[in-house]
């Protein structure tokens, strides 16, 4: 078996927020005593898709991401964000339905 090593040219933010983020999720793993097994399950997912997750890999899908944070009940609270002024004022107004180039 070979070994592969997949590069990615995301921005550093990008790669440091998902490293965050997957020890956010292996740390909720822990304090509710949880296996991977049985998180995985829980979330509907391979067991080695939540060991990428929870060293923050970029090359795992946002909807297993997802189902992990909601397997261990805290995708609201990772996610929760207030809008601001502007863009309540954005998704007031009429925004065009496409965006057109050229």
């Amino acid at each position: 078996m070979t070994n592969t090593i997949k590069k990615t040219n995301l921005p550093p933010p990008v790669i440091d927020n998902l490293k965050h983020l997957g020890s956010r999720v292996a740390f909720a793993r822990k304090i509710q005593q949880l296996r991977q097994d049985d998180l995985s399950s829980m979330a509907g997912i391979s067991r080695s898709t939540l060991t990428e997750i929870e060293k923050g890999s970029p090359f795992v899908s946002i909807g297993s991401y997802m189902a992990i944070l909601w397997a261990l009940g805290i995708m609201n609270d990772i996610l929760a964000t207030d809008m601001s002024d502007e863009e309540r004022r954005l998704v007031a107004s009429d925004l065009p339905k496409r965006v057109r180039h050229g």
